[in-house]
């Protein structure tokens, strides 16, 4: 869509509504997705819900099934996004009134939640540490280069890389992965 709307007479007036269950049915990573509106400009809003792997659309409370990815996701929003926020979801059928609304009130606690864990894993010392291990260009003449834009992609095909040096280069994914489940059940 992103794609599409660039060739539109009024692109400025056109943005995107991505769901986290349409992108999950499909297998795609909605992070990235969402990170790709936030960065075009075209994150106009968000349908949040859940979704077990690529069945019929669940709409699924919030939180319930991809905590890991759903983490991210509100960590990103948090971080780059002000724009609305939207629960595309609903409870079990077997809900009467007041199981509904603790269902709503479910998806707003669970998000809530991954909103204080997003600020503790950027307020934790040694996450923090890892992360600048991973990016400080393994030692090689390379400067962070930001968000996206055409200049940037062509400083990095100019850069003059070297495989066998980027591939000696240690990436502690493993560790930062550990921290990040040890912050999401709340043993850190």
């Amino acid at each position: 869509m992103l794609g599409f709307i660039a060739t539109l007479d009024h692109p400025d007036m056109v943005g995107v509504n991505p769901e986290v269950g349409h992108e999950q049915m499909s297998g795609l990573n909605f992070y990235h997705v969402v990170a790709q509106a936030i960065e075009s400009g075209k994150l106009f809003h968000i349908d949040l819900n859940d979704q077990k792997g690529p069945r019929f659309d669940q709409d699924l409370r919030f939180g319930s099934e991809s905590i890991k990815n759903l983490f991210f996701l509100v960590r990103l929003l948090e971080s780059a996004y002000d724009g609305p926020r939207h629960f595309d979801a609903h409870s079990y059928r077997s809900e009467n009134e007041e199981g509904v609304w603790a269902f709503a009130a479910g998806c707003m606690r669970n998000y809530l939640i991954l909103k204080d864990k997003a600020r503790q894993f950027d307020e934790d010392k040694e996450v923090q540490s890892l992360l600048n291990e991973i990016s400080d260009g393994g030692g090689a003449d390379f400067e962070p280069l930001g968000s996206y834009s055409s200049e940037r992609a062509n400083k990095i095909k100019a850069l003059p890389l070297d495989r066998a040096q980027l591939a000696a280069k240690p990436l502690p994914y493993e560790r930062l992965d550990q921290l990040t489940v040890d912050i999401l059940f709340g043993v850190r």
